[in-house]
């Protein structure tokens, strides 16, 4: 039972929210050990600062900055490496914290903004792109387009496109393909982030 749980819609959007708090745990335990108060950690050493420091307020304040920035940019690549990862719509919450007036730090706004323009293609042309296609348009590829070329032109959070040329008119297009597991992940993310 557990096995078939594990291959419907469901169960493989609870291995991605596995995947994503697995990934995303350590991250927050970084900066809670590292610069909260309630860490056990900073509590310490507030303490032993207390008796052997007498740092003014505005030191303390610019160490406590710039630890900050030192946990910002060790974990913005993690973080980044999760969205990519997990794709879909982990990229596009990544495409909107790349540009929205939040107060998000810089460090994570640099790779987010990559997101904008670079992402990768994701899925096999052969196994996935074309069958896909194929069902989706009712007809095989070659009898549609003279031409499909394989490497996709562009990707998105969704989906990717492919430059193609139709038969008989010789017109150059795009042919968009969703990724097939869109249907069940867009859902299973936002149940997991939401």
């Amino acid at each position: 039972a557990l096995t078939a749980y594990a291959h419907t819609d469901r169960g493989l959007g609870f291995k991605r929210e596995v995947d994503f708090w697995s990934s995303v745990a350590p991250v927050v335990w970084d900066y809670w050990w590292n610069s909260f108060s309630s860490s056990p950690k900073v509590k310490l050493q507030a303490l032993l600062n207390e008796d052997t420091s007498s740092m003014d307020e505005d030191r303390a304040a610019e160490k406590k900055k710039e630890l900050v920035q030192e946990l910002h940019e060790r974990n913005a690549p993690r973080i980044y490496q999760v969205m990519l990862d997990l794709g879909g719509l982990y990229i596009k919450l990544g495409q909107v914290l790349s540009v929205t007036a939040l107060p998000i730090p810089e460090q994570y706004r640099e790779y987010f903004r990559t997101f904008q323009s670079n992402v990768p293609g994701s899925s096999d042309f052969e196994t996935v792109v074309k069958p896909t296609l194929e069902k989706e348009l009712g007809a095989p590829l070659e009898e549609l387009f003279e031409t499909v070329n394989e490497v996709p032109c562009g990707a998105a959070s969704i989906g990717q496109a492919h430059r193609a040329t139709l038969k008989g008119t010789k017109e150059e297009v795009v042919v968009k393909v969703q990724y097939p597991n869109a249907r069940w992940q867009v859902p299973a993310d936002i149940e997991c982030v939401g």
